[in-house]
C-alpha cells in the first residue's frame, strides 16, 4: 500500500513519513512493517512506530490528502453552522475525539473550527484545547505537505478565515 519515502497520516500520531518496510518481532511473531517517522521532533529524535501492514487499515492510516481536496477543506473551516455548544463539554470532547481518531482531514477541520468557534464565548477544557491543537497542528502540516507550501502560509490562510468572521469594533 505505501512506499519509502511516502508520507501518511496515522490519527493518533499525525504526520509521518515512511522510512523502511522489514519484518519485525512483534509478540511471538514475525510481521511486515511499515517503519514510520513522525514528523513532530521530539527533543534528541523524532520517535518511530512500527506498524504491522495488515493493520494500516485498521488504525486508519492514509496518504497525504491530494491538493485538489484543500479547497473543500477550506470551506469546512469556513462554514459557521455549529451545533455542538449546547453539548456538555464531556459530550463535545468525546465527539471530537472520535473524529479525530477517524483520520479524516475533513472531520479534523471540523474539530478545528468548531473549537475555534467555541473559544470565543467560552472557555475551552483541558481536553478540548488538547484537541484544538492536535486537529491545528495535522491541518497545518498536512496542507502544506498537500500544497507544497510552507506551514507558515498555510496558517496564515487559516487565521485569516477566521479574522474575516470576527465584527469590527464600534468606537
Amino acid at each position: 500500500m505505501f512506499k519509502i519515502g511516502d508520507v501518511v497520516v496515522y490519527p493518533i500520531h499525525g504526520v509521518a513519513r515512511v522510512t523502511d518496510i522489514k519484518e519485525e518481532k512483534i509478540g511471538n511473531a514475525h510481521q511486515l512493517c511499515y517503519i514510520l517517522e513522525t514528523e513532530i521532533k521530539a527533543i534528541s529524535h523524532r520517535p518511530v512506530i512500527k506498524l504491522p501492514v495488515d493493520k494500516v487499515e485498521s488504525n486508519r492510516v492514509r496518504k497525504i490528502v491530494d491538493e485538489s481536496e484543500v479547497p473543500k477543506i477550506i470551506e469546512i473551516l469556513k462554514l459557521r453552522a455549529t451545533k455542538n455548544d449546547s453539548l456538555t463539554w464531556n459530550k463535545r470532547h468525546r465527539e471530537y475525539q472520535e473524529k479525530m481518531r477517524s483520520g479524516s482531514i475533513f472531520q479534523a477541520a471540523e474539530v478545528y473550527r468548531d473549537l475555534v468557534l467555541l473559544k470565543e464565548t467560552k472557555d475551552l477544557s483541558h481536553g478540548e484545547r488538547r484537541l484544538f491543537d492536535q486537529a491545528r497542528n495535522l491541518l497545518i502540516k498536512e496542507l502544506s505537505i498537500a500544497k507544497r507550501t510552507d506551514e507558515t502560509d498555510i496558517e496564515r490562510t487559516i487565521s485569516m478565515i477566521f479574522e474575516k468572521e470576527k465584527a469590527p469594533e464600534s468606537p
